[in-house]
């Protein structure tokens, strides 16, 4: 008759807590995983990352293997062996990855003068094959093993990665024929279509292809019907292979519309091979209309687009033009009608439909205007996660597509009428084409050199006018020679333009034009007397505008000359006249490096200088400080000796603080206050410069500042010398930050100093050594400042039971507790300690225990767990709300370990099985109760830590714990892919 084994527990459950997890906000990265993290364009430091990264994986699959055949060895015969060696198997596959990865990178540099030699002469294929003899000794002596159809889906797999393809398709087709019901038969298939598919027997492989259409509930049911398209394909059958690829859309809308995360959805590649497929089926007037059908929800456009360039690779121009006029028919607003267009175009000129060319031209240029509404349908916009895209940025794609075709063309026919005058279409079209590419106005040299092309084409057609405004806009603009030529060329056109008959209006064109090629070539044949005479006239009639720049030709020819530099003084008075400082500064600045006499150069650097002052002075008077600063900037760095060069710093330091650039003011101030020691700002700029570096945790940089404030301000001094100290002890400064905390105690009044003594000890807390910590204690405890003496003395306890000295640390407590003067948070403290090692005795009891003894041994375990509950009850009456929570953690800790021991309490050896039942019966009925009392106790925690509107992390802590109770791992598969080619397509299939 069994055994009624009976156990009384009295447990006096009142609170619990949960133990505190770190901080999910504030993950920390594993360094090691840091150093393998790769770095964009470092080839030969990512490749060293690639070969560490694979040599540690490397390490790990070999420990794996050789613990798994010791365990397969060990179990021999055992129920547990064809797991072991299924195990085994699969980890010689990884493996096999690994060495692959060596054999591949042998040729490496790195690789050869890094890797070890075992390493360097590894085969991934004898992997494979210790693989494939695993599992054939699985076959062979556990043919009834539970996953025999994934043992042989495998083994299939290991003789298909070595290239041994008939022995994979015959394993493939043996878990097909002999585990209909394996959900791994539709993979099988998969398989070997792909191994007949790769010899080019398409009829093979589409036979098995379409056998996964049985199973649509498989994930490579979707690839199936796409590998079996591709087929029909190949098969010469585009039609009933573009069948197979609208099944896959379909599909794909399916798993769209009903969310299936786990099946795949094609229809994107799917629709672009369909392009390929149709051109062969359909006629091009039903492309819009098909693809439109066939993408549903997805944009069309690319699709036709595809359409249209695969006929434009057959020559197929007509067809080129229906799709993508009727795209843009159709689709006026897409993205991509840019493109279209352009390939219209380069389509019309291909048949030589010229007008046509300059047709479609002009109906890009509409749609790249800003005002169009393609162009306001992709204006840029801006978002909360994105930044404004400058306009030129948005018309690049557009722009660029027109004026780079019509420049290309228009060049093109340039040259074939440059060869055959007597073809004048091909002028007319090239002049369209030039005006069209002119209206981009760019300030390129491209765009000048094909001005000046239609400049030339203009005048070989005798429109001199209008080759004369074409041939001075080039001469304005570009540079060397092209703009000599076009100088020239802008005067003679006019001049065969005009004839003998010249009006008023063209006078004053042809004096523009020869005052431009003057200015631009200034070795032309005017006169020095001819030209300040005209200057002079137009100065004394207040036309300053055609006077300056005659003037300062003058000035630069003849700098020596009496008439030179009076040419230059007249010019300076007239940009002061027009308040132009940039250009006296600019001006003045080149004539100090002509020299001269002393006292013209001296007149002439003060007025370098104060212009130059004023010139920044006025961007700041207009608000625009950023220009204004880089001004100063360069002002104090090109003229450092100045007198200005004062009020230029502290201009500058003013306006980085107006900028928002508290960095650069901080910096800028301290320079001041140290260059001019003097200057009355110079104390309230190391204040400005200690305040903004202390905002931006620049602490060293703050310390610094207030250590010369210290020296500068005398009545202030200590207060800056312990703001200094603070700064230092916070920036890793310890030493210095201690030995001005040293030097501001000296005098500091009695009342003061126990204060300051408690900011030393927690100084030395954070920074000091246990040594020096002790040092200020003593002092706190001499002194008699409380309650810091009373913590002191709780501290130490404390530190005795951290360093393992329970029973010292225990009895410490109990002595102190003995005593007056504690206040409730140290009591709590106290008791905590002693709490603490009553807990840390009832975890360590054993209850494993005899048959005989079981009775006892829990009793003395339940004893343990009450004086310990007992204990951190006791603490948390004290009302610390951090010690409550550090309790109710211990005693969550208490209950959660009484549970695992009582779960894994072993059955007492000498029971009958009856009697074992019964014991575990008994054991399983103590544990309930106390798994759900621990819940309990958990929702007591939280619901005392949000009373207590604790801020430290434990409410969400104990928030997380509650929810993690129930919490269960979901393992997901994923299925990759190789998107194949248009002959011979590859598939990855799922990691199994």
């Amino acid at each position: 008759m069994a055994k009624k084994f009976q156990v009384t527990l009295i447990l006096f459950l009142s609170l619990s807590s949960v133990a505190f997890a770190k901080d999910a906000k504030n993950p920390k990265v594993d360094p090691l995983l840091k150093n393998l993290q790769f770095v964009e364009g470092d080839e030969r430091g990512n490749e060293l990352k690639a070969l560490k990264t694979e040599l540690l994986v490397s390490h790990s699959e070999e420990k794996a293997i050789e613990q798994a055949a010791k365990l397969a060895k060990k179990h021999r015969g055992t129920a547990l062996e064809p797991d072991l060696l299924f195990r085994l198997a699969e980890l010689y596959m990884r493996k096999a990855k690994s060495d692959r990865f060596f054999e591949i990178h042998r040729e490496s540099e790195t690789i050869v003068r890094l890797l070890p030699r075992e390493l360097k002469q590894r085969s991934s294929r004898a992997t494979v094959g210790k693989a494939l003899s695993t599992y054939d000794q699985l076959l062979k002596k556990y043919p009834r093993y539970h996953q025999i159809d994934l043992v042989i889906f495998n083994y299939a797999f290991a003789h298909q990665s070595l290239g041994q393809g008939e022995q994979a398709e015959k394993l493939y087709w043996t878990l097909i024929s002999k585990h209909p019901s394996s959900q791994l038969v539709p993979d099988a298939h998969l398989a070997i279509g792909e191994i007949a598919f790769e010899k080019g027997k398409f009829k093979h492989a589409l036979n098995h292809f379409l056998a996964i259409e049985k199973y649509p509930s498989s994930r490579v049911y979707p690839y199936g019907l796409y590998k079996a398209a591709w087929t029909y394909y190949n098969l010469r059958d585009a039609k009933s292979g573009l069948a197979k690829l609208e099944e896959v859309v379909r599909f794909g809308e399916y798993v769209s519309k009903n969310q299936i995360e786990s099946r795949l959805d094609l229809r994107k590649e799917a629709l672009m091979d369909m392009t390929l497929f149709f051109t062969e089926v359909y006629s091009a007037k039903d492309a819009y209309a098909y693809f439109t059908k066939q993408s549903g929800e997805i944009d069309v456009a690319p699709i036709l687009m595809k359409v249209a360039t695969l006929y434009e690779r057959y020559s197929r121009y007509n067809d080129v033009n229906v799709v993508l006029n009727r795209f843009i028919e159709e689709l006026p607003l897409n993205e991509l009608v840019p493109e279209a267009h352009e390939k219209l175009i380069s389509s019309y000129e291909n048949v030589k439909n010229r007008p046509q060319v300059i047709a479609q031209m002009e109906d890009f240029y509409g749609v790249c205007q800003p005002q169009s509404k393609w162009s306001k349908a992709h204006a840029p916009v801006q978002s909360e996660n994105s930044k404004k895209v400058p306009e030129i940025m948005q018309k690049a794609s557009c722009d660029e597509r027109l004026y780079g075709t019509a420049l290309e063309l228009a060049q093109k026919w340039l040259r074939i009428y440059n060869k055959n005058s007597f073809e004048s279409s091909y002028a007319d079209f090239s002049e369209k084409a030039f005006e069209i590419y002119l209206r981009s106005n760019t300030k390129t040299k491209a765009f000048s050199e094909a001005r000046f092309l239609y400049a030339e084409l203009l005048f070989k057609r005798k429109k001199f006018r209008k080759a004369s405004e074409e041939y001075a806009a080039v001469g304005s603009a570009a540079g060397s020679k092209i703009s000599h030529d076009a100088s020239y060329a802008a005067l003679l056109s006019l001049e065969k333009a005009v004839g003998d008959k010249w009006s008023d209006e063209d006078e004053k064109s042809f004096h523009t034009l020869a005052q431009e090629y003057v200015k631009s070539h200034p070795k032309g044949a005017y006169r020095v007397d001819i030209e300040f005479k005209m200057g002079l006239l137009a100065y004394e009639k207040g036309r300053y505008d055609e006077a300056a720049p005659i003037f300062l030709t003058l000035g630069e020819r003849y700098p020596k000359s009496e008439k030179g530099q009076k040419a230059q003084d007249l010019y300076l008075d007239i940009l002061n006249i027009k308040k132009d400082y940039a250009g006296i500064k600019n001006y003045s600045a080149k004539l100090i490096k002509l020299g001269g006499k002393a006292d013209r150069i001296g007149k002439l650097k003060s007025l370098f200088e104060e212009s130059y002052f004023m010139q920044v002075q006025l961007l700041e008077d207009k608000k625009e400080f950023k220009k204004a600063l880089a001004g100063y900037t360069s002002f104090v760095r090109e003229n450092p000796s100045s007198k200005l060069a004062q009020q230029a710093i502290w201009n500058i330091s003013q306006l980085h603080y107006n900028l928002g650039d508290e960095w650069e003011g901080a910096q800028a101030s301290f320079e001041f206050a140290q260059k001019f020691p003097k200057a009355k700002e110079s104390q309230s700029a190391l204040i400005r410069a200690a305040q903004s570096f202390e905002k931006l945790a620049q602490l060293p940089e703050a310390a610094q500042v207030l250590s010369v404030l210290a020296q500068r301000d005398a009545k202030e001094s200590d207060k800056w010398k312990e703001l200094s100290a603070d700064f230092y002890a916070m920036s890793g400064k310890p030493d210095r930050a201690r030995e001005l905390y040293q030097d501001v105690a000296k005098r500091k009044s009695k009342k003061e100093y126990g204060e300051f003594l408690l900011k030393q000890e927690d100084f030395e807390k954070n920074y000091g050594s246990p040594g020096q910590l002790a040092v200020i204690r003593r002092q706190i405890v001499s002194h008699g400042v409380q309650p810091a003496a009373h913590n002191a003395r709780v501290t130490e306890i404390e530190e005795l039971y951290e360093r393992k000295k329970s029973s010292d640390a225990f009895h410490e407590a109990r002595r102190a507790l003995a005593l007056s003067g504690w206040d409730s948070s140290q009591k709590a403290r106290l008791r905590f300690v002693q709490a603490q090692v009553l807990v840390d005795e009832f975890l360590s009891q054993s209850v494993k225990a005899r048959a005989d003894r079981i009775a006892m041994v829990l009793a003395i375990k339940t004893e343990k767990l009450e004086k310990a509950q007992q204990a951190l009850q006791a603490a948390m009456k004290y009302g610390d709300s951090k010690v409550a929570v550090g309790a109710s953690q211990k005693l969550y800790e208490c209950y959660s370990h009484y549970v695992d021991a009582l779960k894994t309490m072993p059955t007492p050896q000498g029971l009958s099985g009856e009697d074992a039942q019964v014991f575990r019966n008994e054991v399983q009925n103590l544990i309930i109760p106390l798994e759900e009392k621990s819940v309990d106790t958990l929702a007591q925690a939280l619901r005392f830590a949000r009373k207590n509107q604790m801020l430290d992390g434990s409410i969400q802590n104990l928030e997380r714990e509650l929810a993690s109770v129930n919490q269960r791992a979901d393992q997901a598969s994923t299925l990759e892919f190789i998107k194949p080619q248009i002959v011979i397509p590859h598939w990855k299939g799922a990691k199994l």
